[in-house]
């Protein structure tokens, strides 16, 4: 049953407050943020990294509402990383003292017998790539919505009256600890890394009473030895590779070990989510073409093929969404993408303005300049050389595009040892790309503490050129005029203006004036205006 309703979830706690008074021994959670669906839009979560722009309680009816819970007030769905540890605890401990539950209801399952909590979190402090790039633009609060939410997660009465141990973990738990932190926020233990090889001992120790290590770097897990969730995830997520390899610098699962997991673990994972009311299967990977692939990079297209018309066979399973997929096993074999572009459209859930199905997924382009893409990220371009990149780039999306696959794109702006010649190759390829169905997300370059350029300086605004700017504005400009209506860029423009002369011009100054008016579309008003 859906509790999207406060009287339906205060009445939900009040029917489960008497069976857990005292409370359960292991706690799982996640802030609100990161325990909603976002209406089953995995990208709409990108939102998260922006500003609390409304009051908390408008943005969790509306923009995150809550997941559904079971009977018994535990969350139904939830981060498939936390159902993982999640799965471990219980075969150990037993399903009886293991819940995973939503952060609003912890005062329910936190009492004098819970001995400790823990906490999975992508992006705890807010300063991951997304939040970095658009609290800086954007302003207003400036603080992002994972923040705000994670820091009202710890604070939680419940945590602060029965005192029980707090471990976090998760793909960001590296903020806590990069911005020393940890104590301040009360948490007891900071796990990094693949947790499936040492989380149960950590946890072991919590339950027993015994001193925990401040921080714990994760050992490399045995894939074999990766069990299956046994309880239903956000989104469906299934992981079908862990890892990548093509080693790019600013990136973390690049340092992982590259592993295809077998299609029928993969398949036991999609059949529980379809059982467990998952209209949704998302499929976990850096990059759909490395499951089963070949040594060199080249794509193994039959073992692609056989995995998506799998999962689209399973009995429930109303939607595929891919999370990941590079561009140069696309232009190595183009048919790869005429085999199973057919399915992920069938099974897509996103229409065009003009009403024509399509499917997408999230791509790297990061960058036009060839020298940064062989300094930084050479192996994104195998099994080629790094000088066909931008050809690469504009050819695989030409090929996605003829097959209503219109991708999610990233670009880094920022990048260590960039200059003015690098920003005007992204700016050409951005030209040569113009009448592409893609949706840019630009950002700015974020060293984080788990991949190999962890040393080097953020980018941030006071490092902008007016050439940077112009990447910001034209990918923008781009997304408003291929993805909105005529009645929305109307509204673009007016508003804009609105904006920059009560807000922006304080905030960013007048160079935020041309960007502002290109991505709004008042560039070309007056362009053609003044012809």
């Amino acid at each position: 049953m859906w509790e999207t309703d406060g009287k339906k979830t205060k009445l939900l706690k009040k029917n489960t407050a008497n069976s857990h008074d005292d409370g359960k021994k292991i706690v799982l959670t996640a802030s609100a943020i990161e325990m909603s669906d976002f209406n089953l839009n995995p990208f709409i979560a990108f939102s998260g990294g922006f500003p609390m722009f409304l009051p908390k309680e408008i943005l969790r009816k509306k923009l995150y509402p809550p997941t559904p819970f079971n009977e018994d007030g535990t969350a139904k769905f939830a981060p498939y990383g936390l159902r993982k540890v999640e799965t471990i605890l219980i075969d150990y401990f037993g399903e009886e003292n293991v819940v995973t539950v939503y952060p609003s209801m912890l005062e329910k399952f936190v009492g004098k017998n819970t001995k400790v909590v823990g906490i999975s979190t992508m992006d705890p402090l807010g300063v991951g790539f997304v939040s970095r790039t658009y609290t800086s633009f954007i302003g207003i609060s400036g603080k992002p919505m994972t923040a705000v939410e994670f820091e009202e997660m710890l604070s939680n009465p419940s945590l602060k009256k029965y005192r029980p141990k707090i471990i976090v973990g998760g793909s960001g738990a590296w903020q806590i600890v990069k911005a020393r932190v940890q104590s301040q926020l009360g948490i007891d233990t900071v796990v990094m890394g693949e947790a499936e090889e040492d989380v149960l001992e950590i946890f072991k120790k919590a339950v027993d009473g015994e001193e925990l290590p401040s921080q714990v770097v994760c050992r490399k897990p045995n894939p074999e030895n990766i069990p299956c969730i046994k309880k239903p995830s956000l989104f469906g997520v299934v992981e079908i590779t862990r890892g990548c390899g093509r080693g790019c610098q600013f990136c973390s699962p690049t340092l992982r070990q590259r592993y295809s997991f077998p299609l029928d673990h993969i398949l036991k994972e999609v059949e529980l989510n379809a059982r467990n009311g998952t209209r949704m299967i998302t499929l976990q990977t850096d990059d759909i073409f490395l499951y089963k692939t070949n040594p060199d990079f080249t794509p193994n297209r039959e073992a692609v093929a056989e995995l998506i018309n799998s999962v689209a066979k399973v009995e429930g399973v109303e939607y595929i969404q891919i999370a990941h997929a590079a561009l140069a096993p696309v232009v190595c074999d183009p048919n790869i993408v005429k085999d199973i572009a057919p399915t992920l459209v069938e099974k897509s859930r996103w229409v065009y303005v003009n009403n024509e199905k399509y499917a997408t997924f999230e791509i790297g382009i990061e960058t036009g300049s060839v020298k940064l893409i062989a300094r930084y990220m050479r192996g994104k371009v195998l099994p080629y050389p790094p000088e066909q990149w931008p050809d690469i780039v504009v050819q695989a999306l030409g090929i996605l595009n003829d097959n209503q696959i219109y991708p999610l794109a990233t670009l880094i702006t920022g990048l260590p040892g960039e200059n003015q010649d690098d920003v005007i190759a992204t700016l050409e390829l951005l030209d040569r790309l113009k009448n592409a169905r893609i949706f840019y997300v630009p950002l700015l370059f974020t060293s984080e503490m788990d991949c190999i350029l962890n040393r080097e300086r953020h980018a941030d605004l006071s490092n902008l050129t007016e050439l940077h700017w112009e990447v910001f504005s034209t990918c923008w400009s781009h997304n408003v005029k291929t993805w909105t209506n005529g009645d929305f860029q109307r509204l673009v423009r007016i508003g804009s203006l609105i904006a920059y002369a009560a807000y922006y011009r304080w905030l960013h100054g007048p160079k935020a004036l041309y960007p502002i008016l290109k991505v709004s579309g008042w560039d070309e008003r007056l362009w053609n205006n003044r012809k």
